[in-house]
Formats: C-alpha cells, sequence, structure tokens
C-alpha cells in the first residue's frame, strides 16, 4: 500500500488556505477613512482616500461661531466671529509610520462682524465726533482671501493599524491680508468727511486684525477606516 507523501498533500493545501486568507485580508482593508475632528478651524470632519506611496488626501469641512469684542481706534465694536473652512489636503508618511507632512489648499468663509457701540450716545470716528443723528449706526466686516495655502506636520494614519484612528495637526494657513469694510447711516453719510474718517477708522481695523494673516492651526481627529 502507498502511503500519501505529506508534502504533497497538506503542504500544497497549507499553502492555498494561506492565500485565501491574505486575500481576504486584503479585500477586507479599505481604501477609505472618516474621522471627526476639533480645533482653531472649528469642529468638522473630514473623508480619507488612501494614495500609493504611503500618501493619502483628505476633504474636510470645519464651523464654529462665537461672540467677539474689539477696541481699535477709540471705537468699541460689539460682533461675531464665523470659522468656516473646506480644505484638500494631502498627506505623506515618510517614515512609513503615524509621523505625516501635510500640505493642501483650504476655501476660507472665515469672517469677523462687527457692530460698533456709541459712548454717550456719539461715536469717535478717527478722533471726529458725529453725534446718533448724523451718525445712527457704524457696521463692519471683516473678510479673508477665498483661497488659502496650508502647510502643517501631524501624527496619524487611518490606513496603518486597526479600524479606529487618531490624529493631530500641528500647521498654518495662510489668509493674506484682511479685507475691512465699514458702513455707517446716518445725516453725515456722504459728507467727505465722515468718509475719510471710515477710510482711517477701516485702517485701524485692519492694522489690529493683521495678526490672523498666518493662522495657526491645531485640530485633533479621531476616526474609522471601514
Amino acid at each position: 500500500m502507498r502511503i500519501p507523501s505529506l508534502n504533497a498533500g497538506i503542504i500544497p493545501g497549507a499553502l492555498c488556505g494561506a492565500l485565501l486568507l491574505a486575500s481576504a485580508s486584503s479585500a477586507a482593508a479599505s481604501p477609505v477613512a472618516v474621522t471627526a475632528q476639533a480645533g482653531t478651524l472649528g469642529a468638522g470632519g473630514s473623508v480619507y482616500l488612501a494614495l500609493p506611496y504611503h500618501a493619502d488626501m483628505r476633504f474636510g469641512g470645519n464651523y464654529f461661531s462665537l461672540s467677539h469684542a474689539l477696541d481699535s481706534g477709540g471705537v468699541h465694536y460689539d460682533g461675531s466671529v464665523r470659522l468656516q473652512s473646506f480644505t484638500l489636503l494631502a498627506d505623506w508618511h515618510p517614515f512609513h509610520g503615524v509621523f505625516r507632512l501635510t500640505g493642501g489648499v483650504a476655501y476660507n468663509d472665515n469672517r469677523f462682524s462687527l457692530t460698533a457701540t456709541p459712548s454717550g450716545g456719539t461715536y469717535t470716528i478717527n478722533n471726529h465726533s458725529y453725534t446718533a443723528k448724523k451718525v445712527t449706526s457704524l457696521t463692519g466686516a471683516v473678510t479673508f482671501n477665498r483661497a488659502d495655502p496650508y502647510f502643517g506636520i501631524g501624527l496619524g494614519n487611518p490606513f496603518r493599524g486597526g479600524h479606529w484612528t487618531f490624529g493631530l495637526d500641528l500647521g498654518v494657513l495662510y489668509q493674506g491680508t484682511p479685507k475691512v469694510s465699514l458702513t455707517a447711516t446716518g445725516a453725515a453719510v456722504g459728507s467727505s468727511q465722515l468718509g475719510a474718517d471710515l477710510a482711517a477708522a477701516a485702517g485701524q481695523v485692519r492694522s489690529d486684525v493683521r495678526k490672523y494673516k498666518w493662522y495657526p492651526v491645531a485640530m485633533f481627529s479621531v476616526g474609522y477606516r471601514f
């Protein structure tokens, strides 16, 4: 009686089983992940797509609003800050781990809305006083460039390890020189003096918020790879 060879039966079977398991594991590893995030850009989420060469790309959105007061050029402004942005970023993991270099662009809809508060019934604009009859309201807005480059570093790789992932981003968003507009209503509207004073006041506000030209970014995220 001939005894079957172990090498001819068991070993090829084991190899086939290992190949099937590897194939199933590869098929289960999805190239898509999602994260929720919060930080200096606001709160939001991102969708990740795995790329070759230890890279990935992500599309995200962020939003947050809060009240904010500003004193500029002798004028007190009450207002609000709206943080709203959409980002398209690419990550590269140079050491094939969680450390990443990030670059990309953001659609920037960040905005400061301003409403001046009169002192003693008068507005003092560029050292000139206007009664409530001459200037009944003074409002303004601060906006930034719409398309802004982003550069940063971080920790996190949703396509390495298990399904759950955590991330940290540290970087800077170049918003450019802020754009300031001030609008007044009242009997003095149309006068050359008020026009010059509004231009000077807008320049002072621009100088006060110029520090946001380079906007610091710090974001923490938690996500899941499908």
